[in-house]
């Protein structure tokens, strides 16, 4: 493995995961406050991210980077899926402790109130869900270029939808009686399984430290 190109894609997928993040949220979730605010655009420590943004980014980013160094888009977002799953579900435990991303209302034992409503705790749900998927990846490894990724499109996207489907936030206009975030999770797992159903052999890079 090629210390250098892991420090390269790793550094120009978080600038690129980073801006797409933000972007999206600036033009779909609140597009006419920062017409009327545009330079709170850039105020990025106030919060105002879409995950879903940050992967599109993150994996157009190497995906581009990849392709220019000519190296294995496949072999390398692999080995990026398992600290992004990690990432994701320690993230939804963080939304659930900062009150965002709140579910709808439910009359389980488990409800948490937000805003003196019962609700579900969706945060925990796809936190839950994603702990699970990556102990998964873990255990699978990638024996073939894209398992991993494939894999990880798939589970995870139905995971969002189902933790979309419990969700009560504002998320932006809905389309066709389905918010983005569903949208975009139904685009994941239709790519995952095009993936998985074509993924070539793995070819590990040569190792060059």
């Amino acid at each position: 493995m090629n210390r250098l190109t892991a420090i390269d894609i790793s550094l120009l997928s978080l600038v690129g995961g980073f801006v797409c993040a933000r972007l999206l949220h600036v033009f779909y979730e609140e597009p006419r406050f920062y017409a009327e605010h545009p330079l709170q655009i850039l105020e990025v420590w106030n919060g105002g991210f879409i995950f879903l943004g940050g992967v599109v980014g993150s994996f157009g980013t190497a995906y581009l980077f990849c392709i220019l160094k000519k190296e294995p888009f496949l072999f390398w977002a692999d080995l990026a899926v398992p600290p992004l799953s990690l990432t994701y579900a320690f993230g939804r435990i963080a939304c659930f402790l900062n009150g965002c991303c709140y579910g709808g209302r439910c009359e389980l034992p488990w409800a948490v109130t937000v805003d003196a409503v019962p609700r579900h705790p969706t945060q925990l749900y796809a936190s839950i869900w994603e702990f699970a998927l990556l102990g998964i990846l873990l255990k699978i490894g990638s024996r073939t270029s894209g398992l991993t990724l494939g894999l990880w499109l798939v589970v995870h996207g139905v995971g969002r939808m189902i933790m979309e489907h419990f969700r009560d936030d504002p998320r932006g206009a809905f389309i066709n009686g389905q918010s983005l975030g569903t949208w975009m999770s139904l685009g994941l797992v239709i790519i995952g399984l095009g993936l998985l159903l074509t993924r070539p052999i793995l070819k590990r890079p040569e190792s060059n430290s």
